[in-house]
């Protein structure tokens, strides 16, 4: 297994605790671990259920400099959360993005 792919499920794992600590929340995972959500809650009390996608926290690298989509030279401070953007089909089913460092 990649060094990439251990990172992705520690961090799936980690949301999965914090999950598990709430007494009101069940927690389920898809079977094979594939798919569009990594997780689904359902609150026993309110009945409200949530999907979300578990990604691993990265920052960008202090003062790197990039070409944007303008063609424009672009330098970052730095250190600033590189985000994930949802898929056409997450953001039909309403799924939240978790970000685990």
């Amino acid at each position: 297994m990649a060094a990439k792919n251990i990172k992705g499920l520690v961090c799936e794992l980690k949301a999965q605790t914090k999950f598990a600590n709430n007494p009101d929340l069940l927690v389920f995972l898809p079977v094979g671990g594939l798919g569009p959500i990594d997780i689904v809650t359902l609150n026993k009390k309110t009945g409200e259920y949530k999907a979300y996608d578990v990604k691993a926290l990265n920052r960008r690298i202090k003062g790197t400099t990039f070409i944007n989509k303008h063609g424009n030279k672009v330098r970052r401070n730095g250190g600033s959360k590189i985000s994930r953007p949802l898929t056409s089909l997450q953001r039909k089913l309403g799924v939240k993005i978790i970000y685990e460092d």
